[in-house]
């Protein structure tokens, strides 16, 4: 490859899945990028990427290409991260994506309780529901442990689930639930086996849910900590077992000896303490 400069352009979409998306990342357009490709197709003699129904996929020709570019990438960010907490220069950038359950109810909260943890550190969340890997976050934050790859994961805690109900609610054979996308969760699966019947009304998030059931008197599966600050809500049906999902953070081992992922990782560790407690105090209430 005589044009290192194009291996941006692999990262950039192996990572995003779009062209557009790529771009966007990378400060140009669309035609730029799809020439960049169309151009590392043509010196290795194959495609780089294949077209699917989720997007671009790297085909296996570019595979080691992208596991060493990615590696130089993050290894090179944790260099300038490394001198710029050295340095009295701006914070520096974690993306960060996230469920939106955990986002706003257990990192949110720490933002300004442990703000002092995130000295020179700015995060950008997003949101990040069923895509897999890392896609353009630097750190990522989900159910179950992720796929092992050159990762590094752990464990951060636990969030707990059953059905709720609003207390003054009159009773109905009804309920609201998650989108079909979410259809293969054992919570799922069991409010279907009790009601009977699919849920009325579905949306695609765990805070839009709640809300849903606010508006309706709905029953439906949510957290415990959205319970624990809703005084209205009580278990549906108090006998059954409670739903479990542990709690993974990972990003790209380069990213080991990164100042800023580390403060960002003990961050998430602490706000997830917090809940933990929380959740310790309400089952001993």
């Amino acid at each position: 490859m005589n044009n290192w400069d194009d291996l941006r352009f692999l990262v950039a979409l192996s990572k995003t899945g779009t062209m557009t998306a790529a771009a966007k990342s990378l400060g140009t357009n669309t035609a730029t990028v799809s020439r960049r490709i169309e151009r590392l197709s043509e010196t290795l003699g194959m495609p780089a990427f294949v077209k699917t129904s989720d997007g671009w996929r790297p085909s296996e020709a570019v595979a080691s290409l992208i596991t060493l570019a990615q590696s130089f990438d993050g290894e090179l960010q944790a260099a300038l991260n490394t001198q710029a907490a050295n340095t009295d220069s701006e914070p520096v950038t974690i993306n960060v994506g996230s469920l939106p359950a955990l986002s706003s109810l257990v990192l949110f909260p720490g933002l300004t309780k442990h703000a002092e943890m995130l000295d020179g550190v700015r995060l950008n969340f997003s949101d990040r529901i069923f895509r897999e890997g890392l896609g353009d976050h630097d750190l990522v934050l989900q159910y179950n442990r992720p796929d092992q790859g050159r990762i590094i994961a752990r464990k951060v805690g636990e969030m707990n689930f059953r059905f709720y109900r609003f207390a003054e609610a009159p009773a109905g054979e009804d309920w609201a639930g998650l989108g079909e996308a979410h259809d293969d969760n054992p919570l799922m699966q069991y409010g279907q086996n009790q009601f009977g019947r699919e849920p009325k009304l579905r949306v695609d998030s765990l805070m839009a849910l709640h809300r849903l059931m606010k508006v309706t008197e709905l029953p439906g599966p949510l957290p415990d900590l959205i319970a624990q600050r809703d005084p209205d809500l009580v278990p549906l049906f108090p006998d059954s077992p409670v739903r479990t999902e542990n709690c993974w953070l990972f990003y790209h081992e380069s990213r080991r000896n990164d100042p800023g992922m580390r403060r960002a990782v003990d961050w998430i560790i602490r706000c997830f303490e917090d809940i933990d407690g929380t959740e310790a105090d309400a089952s001993a209430s």
